[in-house]
């Protein structure tokens, strides 16, 4: 099911996670419930209170459909891998729907914008933040986009759709001008190393396709590509 959705979607021209997206939703309203419980709190305005728990609300709803999506995208795009960032996404995820019901129980017991009142929102606040912090580090933290790469006419077809192949499914974990680690290890000058980084095998084309397929510490697999795929990310990889 899952894959058909993103097929339908990579023809219709869209290639991102939709989970990036979704987030505006319960971020947004966790932020605008702490200004208004802030405004209740330094005013003494009941009516901002009101406004703080109705935010609350539609930002706890806001969670459902976001961690579907999300759940959605890690599986997709990241094989279900437990890489640091998204454990940690993972578990801010579940202490914010806490931290949203016991806003919303709050309001519910008081129209004031009380300092414990204030307290939940600003911890609910922080743990967006924190959610926010780590899908930056892992989507667009040291990213790097395909470089231009010079080869002869006939191979620049393929190494292009490599390149873009990369840039959808690879770059999050990966970088191509550096062997520095981003989630994993940098892919600059790939095909010059005796072994492959992380695995150890023996570096061949063999053995990237076999990783490509194959789970491998926190490698997922990506045994959705086609023969294709393979063909055009590995001459991809070649270049680099």
């Amino acid at each position: 099911m899952a894959s058909q959705v993103y097929d339908f979607l990579s023809g219709i021209g869209y290639h991102h996670p939709l989970h990036p997206a979704l987030t505006h939703l319960p971020v947004g309203l966790t932020i605008g419930s702490f200004i208004f419980i802030a405004l209740a709190f330094f005013l003494k305005r009941s009516e901002y209170a009101q406004s703080a728990k109705h935010c609350a609300v539609l930002a706890l709803l806001a969670t459902i459909p976001t961690v579907i999506v999300g759940y959605l995208d890690w599986q997709h795009f990241y094989g279900g891998s437990f890489l640091f960032p998204i454990k940690m996404k993972i578990a801010l995820a579940v202490v914010l729907p806490v931290l949203l019901m016991a806003a919303v129980a709050m309001g519910m017991r008081s129209e004031k914008g009380t300092a414990p009142r204030m307290l939940i929102h600003f911890l609910s606040l922080a743990v967006v933040a924190g959610i926010g912090f780590f899908g930056g580090e892992l989507v667009y933290g040291k990213k790097a986009t395909p470089q231009a790469v010079s080869q002869d006419a006939a191979d620049i077809g393929p190494i292009l759709a490599g390149a873009k192949l990369f840039e959808q499914r690879c770059s999050f974990c990966h970088l191509i001008d550096s062997t520095e680690t981003k989630v994993g290890p940098g892919l600059k000058g790939l095909f010059q190393l005796e072994k492959m980084p992380v695995s150890g095998w023996p570096m061949s084309l063999e053995s990237v396709r076999k990783q490509l397929k194959t789970p491998f510490d926190q490698m997922p697999p990506f045994e959705n590509f086609s023969s294709e795929e393979v063909k055009v990310l590995t001459n991809y990889l070649k270049s680099l």
